[in-house]
C-alpha cells in the first residue's frame, strides 16, 4: 500500500486528541500460546500496507530452557478491516525451534522485500537468516543461514543490519557472549560483510573487539558525525577497558576501539537506545539501569565541545530492574521521549521536556503487572499514531501474554527532520553512480527502526536549464513560469523595497530571506508539478509549473537514521548537470524534501608533476616497470596517481585531493609542502619519490577503499595555512606492503601543484 493511500486510510480512523490515559491495553490482539519472549520487531513482510510482527521466543535466563518456534504473526488489518494478528509461523517460516533472544529485519539481497534474522543463545545454533520469497510468494520465507555464511553456533542476544562500508548493501554485527551467556569469560561480537546478494563473509581484518561479558544489544549509529555507522554494544556486566562497546568506523568497515569514551554504568544494563535527545544533531544514549536500577541519559558532547565524549546525566529516580527502552515522540512536540519495558507493575514513560530534562508521565500507559523483556513501537492499526507493544518472559509466567497498548492520542503530524545532508560534491564520472547521504530524525527510533522511506528524485540534463522571474512593484513577472524538470529558477528583485520569496506548496519550504534591490535568489526544481510561492510584501503570488521526465531511486536505509542514495545517467556532454532532491516520508505520510541540488562534472585543478626521470638513481623496481611510481621515457608505471577537484580559492575552498590506484584497505597521509624536491624530479623515498618538501604539513590520514581510492575531506587550504596567491605542492604517502622488491613497505603518489586564488 502506498504512503498516500495508507495516510488516507489513517485520516478516516484518527482518534480524538489525547485521552486521560493515552496507551490502553487491548487484549486479544496477539494470539498465544504464551511463551517467554525476548525480542519483537514489526515489518510489513507481505507488502499489503500493514505491519506484521516477528517474535523471538526462547526460554532461559543464564542457562537454556525450552527451545521454541520462531514466530511470525500476520496483521489482519487490511484483510478484515480490524487490527489483530494471526500466527502463521510454521506456514511462512517452516518449523524452526531455537533459543531465540533477538530479531532484526532488513532487505539483505536487495530485492525490495523484508528478510529477517533470529539470533540464538547458549551456543545451540547459528543465527537463522530467513529470505523472503518476494513477489513469487510475498511474506513466505526460506531459512538459508548456513548457505549464506552463518555456520558457527553463537550465544547471541541480538544483532543489527546496517551498511557499514557504504557500498549499498546491508552488513551485520551479531552479539556473541561466549560459552556462558551472562558470565565469564565472555565473548566478542562478529562482523559480517554482505556481497550485495545476501551472502555474508566474516571480517578478516579491521575488526578486533575486546572480549567482554554479557553482550546484550547492538546499535549501529554515526556517533562521531563522519558519515559512517559506528558500533555501540551494550553489556549486562562490568568489563575492563569500558563496560560497553564503542568502536568507530573509518568509513571502509574498519573499526578502532573507543569503548572507554562511554562512561561506565551499572552492571544491570540490558539495553540502551540511541537518539538525539537534546536536538543538537548528535546522538545521545538512554540506558536501562544507568545508575543502579535507575534509567538515565548519557549526553553526547560532540557538538558542544568538538570532541566525541559522553557525560552521564544521572539516574531518573525510579529504581526497577528493567530490560528495554524504546524512543517515541508520543506527545507530538518534536522531541524523543523514552518508554521503559519494565519488570514492575507498569511500563513507564519519561517525557522529554527539552534540554535533557525528563519528567515522569507513567500514568499515561495502562498499568498491567507483568515482566516485560522487550518493547517496540509501530502503527499497527494504521490510524496515524504509534502503538506500544510489549513482550513478556522470565518471571510471572501467568502474565506471559504479549501485548498491544493502542495509542489513543493524536496522529503524527510532524514530518521527518532532515538533520544533515552529504551531497555528491561534483560528478566524478560521466555515468555514475553518484552517491549522496542524508540523516533524519522522526517520531520513532527503536533498535534502528524508524518507519521512514526515502527517495531521490533526479534528472541529468545535457546542459544547464535556467529560468528567470522578476520581482516588480506590480508582482512577479511572469506570474506563471513553465520550465522543464531540473531547471534552476532565479528571482531578481527589481524594486527598491525589500522582498522575500517563500514557498506555499508543501512539503517544499524554500525561502529567500530578505532580498534588497537587485538581489537574487535561485532554487532548482526537480520533480514535475505545480509550485506556488508568495512575496511577503503586498500579498503577491506566483507559480512555477514543472514538466518532463525524471528518474527516481529508493534510498537505502543504512540504519541509525542515515540513508544512502545512488544516481546514474549520462553526464558526458559538456555542461551537463545532475539536479536532485531527497524525499523522506514517514509511516503517517508526512514528507520532508531537501532543497534542489545542482551538481556538475568535477574539473581537475592543479598541475601534476614528479613521475621520475629514468636516471637509475631510484630504487630499481621503479625503473623496471614494476608497481610503483617510477617513470621510464615519460611513461608512468601505474603507481598511485594524485589529482584534485574543486574550487582552489582560499575563501571558498572546496578542493578535494583524490588518490587512485593506492593499496586497497591501507592507510595513507595527504601532505603539503612549500617547494619542489630536486627541481620537481623528486628523490627516492621508500618505494617512491618524495616530490614535495619544505615546511611540510600533514593534512589528513585516510584509509583507501577496496578499490584503492582515497579522498580528503576537502577544505585543505585552512589545514595547510595557505594564503591567497601562494602555490603549494601536495602528495599522498601510503602503506604498500604488497610491494616488497624495494623492501620499505610504503610508497608515494606523483606530486600536484595548486595555486590558490583569493
Amino acid at each position: 500500500m502506498s504512503r498516500l493511500l495508507r495516510a488516507g486510510c489513517a485520516a478516516a480512523l484518527l482518534a480524538p486528541a489525547l485521552t486521560a490515559q493515552q496507551f490502553q491495553y487491548q487484549a486479544g490482539l496477539i494470539p498465544g500460546p504464551n511463551r517467554w519472549t525476548e525480542g519483537m520487531e514489526l515489518a510489513d513482510v507481505d507488502g499489503d500496507g500493514d505491519l506484521d510482527l516477528f517474535v523471538a521466543d526462547g526460554e532461559g535466563f543464564a542457562s537454556p530452557g525450552a527451545q521454541r518456534q520462531n514466530v511470525l504473526l500476520i496483521n489482519q488489518l487490511v484483510e478484515t478491516g480490524s487490527v489483530g494478528f494471526s500466527d502463521e509461523s510454521v506456514a511462512r517460516l517452516g518449523v524452526h525451534l531455537s533459543h531465540a533472544k533477538g530479531v532484526t529485519t532488513g532487505d539483505v539481497d536487495g530485492d525490495g522485500w523484508v528478510d529477517v534474522m533470529f539470533t540464538n543463545a547458549f551456543n545451540s545454533d547459528p543465527p537463522f537468516l530467513y529470505i523472503n520469497r518476494g513477489a513469487a510468494q510475498p511474506g513466505y520465507f526460506d531459512e538459508e543461514g548456513l548457505t549464506r555464511g552463518f555456520t558457527q553456533n553463537l550465544s547471541a542476544a541480538g544483532a543489527q543490519f546496517g551498511d557499514l562500508d557504504d557500498d549499498g548493501d546491508l552488513d551485520l554485527i551479531v552479539c556473541d557472549s561466549g560459552p556462558s551467556y551472562l558470565g565469564a569469560p565472555g565473548g566478542r561480537p562478529h562482523l559480517y560483510f554482505n556481497d550485495g546478494n545476501g551472502v555474508f563473509t566474516e571480517a578478516a581484518s579491521g575488526w578486533s573487539p575486546l572480549q567482554k561479558r554479557a553482550h546484550m544489544d547492538v546499535q549501529l549509529v554515526d556517533v562521531d558525525h563522519d558519515w559512517d555507522l559506528d558500533f555501540v554494544g551494550i553489556n549486562r556486566s562490568n568489563n575492563s577497558n569500558g563496560t560497553h562497546y564503542l568502536m568507530l568506523n573509518d568509513g571502509s568497515g574498519s573499526f578502532s576501539d573507543a569503548s572507554t569514551t562511554i562512561p561506565n554504568t551499572s552492571s544491570s544494563v540490558y539495553e540502551a537506545e540511541v537518539g538525539d535527545l537534546d536536538d543538537d544533531t548528535d546522538l545521545d544514549l538512554f540506558f536501562v539501569s544507568l545508575a543502579s536500577f535507575q534509567e538515565g541519559v548519557q549526553r553526547n558532547d560532540l557538538v558542544q565541545t568538538g570532541n566525541l565524549g559522553f557525560t552521564s546525566m544521572g539516574g531518573l529516580g525510579i529504581s526497577e530492574d528493567d530490560n528495554e527502552i524504546a524512543l517515541c515522540d508520543y506527545d507530538n512536540d518534536g522531541d524523543l521521549d523514552a518508554f521503559v519495558g519494565s519488570l514492575g507493575s507498569r511500563e513507564r514513560i519519561w517525557r522529554n521536556d527539552g534540554g535533557l530534562t525528563f519528567s515522569g508521565d507513567h500514568g499515561n500507559v495502562q498499568a498491567v503487572s507483568d515482566s516485560t523483556l522487550d518493547c517496540t513501537f509501530g502503527d499497527v492499526d494504521n490510524d496515524g499514531d504509534y502503538d506500544f507493544l510489549t513482550g513478556q518472559g522470565e518471571s510471572n509466567s501467568s502474565q506471559w501474554v504479549n501485548k498491544v497498548f493502542v495509542n489513543g492520542g493524536g496522529a503524527d503530524t510532524l514530518p521527518p527532520v532532515i538533520v544533515a545532508l552529504d551531497h555528491v560534491g561534483g560528478l566524478d564520472s560521466t555515468t555514475g553512480p553518484w552517491i549522496a547521504h542524508g540523516k533524519i530524525r522522526d517520531q520513532v527510533i527503536d533498535d534502528g527502526v524508524n518507519y521512514v522511506d526515502a527517495t531521490v528524485r533526479y534528472v541529468v540534463n545535457p546542459a544547464g536549464q535556467t529560468g528567470a522571474i522578476d520581482i516588480t512593484a506590480g508582482g512577479f513577472v511572469p506570474g506563471v513560469l513553465n520550465v522543464a524538470a531540473g531547471t534552476t529558477v532565479t528571482w531578481t528583485n527589481q524594486t527598491a523595497a525589500s522582498e522575500t520569496v517563500e514557498s506555499t506548496t508543501a512539503p517544499y519550504t524554500y525561502s529567500s530571506g530578505a532580498l534588497g534591490a537587485g538581489d537574487t535568489f535561485a532554487y532548482a526544481f526537480v520533480a514535475p508539478g505545480t509550485y506556488d510561492y508568495r512575496g511577503l510584501s503586498g500579498g503577491i503570488a506566483g507559480r512555477v509549473v514543472v514538466t518532463g521526465a525524471i528518474s527516481e531511486s529508493e534510498g537505502l536505509y543504512m540504519r541509525g537514521g542515515m540513508y544512502r542514495f545512488a544516481m546514474s545517467g549520462d553526464a558526458g556532454a559538456p555542461g551537463a548537470e545532475l539536479v536532485y532532491e531527497l524525499s523522506f516520508v514517514d509511516y503517517a505520510g508526512n514528507e520532508s524534501v531537501s532543497e534542489g541540488r545542482v551538481e556538475k562534472p568535477a574539473v581537475p585543478v592543479g598541475t601534476p608533476f614528479c613521475f621520475g626521470d629514468g636516471s637509475g638513481t631510484l630504487c630499481p623496481c621503479l625503473n623496471l616497470g614494476l608497481p610503483g611510481n617510477g617513470c621510464e621515457n615519460g611513461t608512468f608505471f601505474g603507481g598511485c596517481r594524485l589529482s584534485a577537484f574543486g574550487d582552489p580559492s582560499v575563501s571558498g575552498d572546496t578542493v578535494v585531493l583524490a588518490a587512485a590506484s593506492s593499496t586497497p584497505g591501507q592507510p595513507g597521509l595527504f601532505f603539503q609542502g612549500d617547494a619542489d624536491v630536486n627541481g620537481g624530479n623528486g628523490v627516492t623515498f621508500g618505494d617512491g619519490l618524495r616530490c614535495a618538501g619544505q615546511s611540510v604539513v600533514r593534512l589528513e590520514i585516510v584509509a583507501a577503499d577496496g578499490g584503492g581510492a582515497a579522498s580528503s575531506a576537502g577544505a585543505i587550504a585552512a589545514s595547510g595555512g595557505v594564503s591567497p596567491g601562494q602555490t603549494r605542492r601536495y602528495q599522498w604517502w601510503y602503506r604498500d606492503p604488497v610491494l616488497t622488491v624495494c623492501g620499505t613497505g610504503f610508497n608515494l603518489s606523483n606530486g600536484l601543484r595548486i595555486t590558490w586564488a583569493p
